[in-house]
């Protein structure tokens, strides 16, 4: 089976405009974390697209290099159609993410993503709030600017409405800082909550047709400072699975179209599980989890697109992994 893999950053979506340092580090991760798994497969061929910025290729994959002044989407498209199975990775914001999905679905090959309506939904935070909450999924608040002074608590976090990650997440640090956030002009694709204090966690699920598997549930390490959130590291298989599944199978069924490999951040106070957002895609996460299962994860996610099946409870070692974005490594 021949794979390609595309990951926006390293593969060349923004050629023509500056390469974030952080977004570079993090999809340079989860892609190679991607092939190492695929190309291990019995008879898979793995293949990527590169930034010609970048330079070297990805080992245990074939790279093919988009040169300055190629169109990315296009070049995508051309190689998806001469392989068997094409997995994208892609931020949500701008509706990325959406758009190549849906520039590449119902194509000959195996889309290995969430289906497109589903990541259109997903990708908007406040439309995700609005519909999990007539599926009864336990929450944090969420509303828009013209809604912000009403919410309740002492601190808050005001993010792109279509953010990924910590990216432009800001930290309020009283009601003063909220309504000056909430009366700046610019403030109508923002979202806002009160910030929830507790554990930071997220949950690598393998889902299908409303139903999932829990792979690994996962420590988040957020640091505050400069009136802002940075993501900096995660610790993979750090939780119990048992105490996230009730959560996960409600949020799974409130949402049906997810498939494949998708990450969801919460936040745990108290006895309370509470979403905080969904990620319809490969996460960070996922570069610790091929070292804590007993099995191959890329083998579960093509299983699950060609034979149409979830595994049982995948079995996992005793060990976590620490996947630090500062340092670009797990271990």
């Amino acid at each position: 089976m021949n794979i390609l893999i595309f990951e926006y950053i390293t593969g060349g979506g923004m050629l023509g405009q500056p390469l974030s340092p952080s977004l570079e580090r993090e999809g340079d991760l989860m892609l190679r974390a991607a092939v190492n798994d695929f190309q291990q497969l019995p008879d898979c061929s793995v293949f990527t697209l590169r930034d010609k910025r970048l330079g070297n290729g990805v080992e245990g994959a074939e790279t093919i290099v988009i040169e300055p002044g190629e169109h990315y989407s296009e070049k995508l498209e051309q190689l998806a159609c001469k392989k068997d199975a094409l997995l994208i990775i892609a931020p949500e914001y701008d509706d990325i993410l959406y758009s190549l999905c849906k520039r590449c679905s119902g194509q000959t090959f195996k889309l290995l993503n969430c289906e497109i309506e589903t990541i259109r939904l997903t990708s908007n935070k406040y439309a995700t709030y609005r519909h999990l909450l007539a599926h009864n999924v336990p929450q944090i608040p969420t509303c828009l600017t013209s809604d912000a002074r009403h919410l309740g608590g002492e601190q808050f976090i005001m993010k792109p409405v279509d953010g990924a990650g910590c990216t432009e997440v800001s930290l309020l640090n009283n009601r003063s800082e909220l309504q000056a956030a909430a009366d700046l002009p610019d403030r109508n694709q923002y979202i806002f909550q009160p910030y929830v204090q507790g554990t930071h966690a997220s949950l690598s699920l393998l889902c299908l047709q409303g139903r999932c598997s829990v792979l690994s549930c996962n420590e988040q390490y957020i640091r505050e400072g400069n009136g802002c959130l940075q993501w900096v590291k995660c610790n993979v298989n750090a939780f119990e699975r048992d105490r996230f599944t009730p959560f996960c199978d409600r949020l799974v069924q409130a949402l049906p179209g997810l498939c494949g490999y998708v990450g969801v951040d919460v936040v745990i106070t108290g006895n309370q599980i509470l979403l905080v957002e969904i990620n319809p895609r490969l996460t960070t996460s996922y570069v610790g989890l091929g070292s804590v299962l007993c099995v191959n994860p890329a083998e579960l996610i093509l299983k699950c697109f060609l034979d149409r099946q979830l595994p049982g409870l995948v079995p996992a070692n005793m060990g976590t992994v620490m996947v630090d974005l500062v340092a670009c490594h797990a271990a």
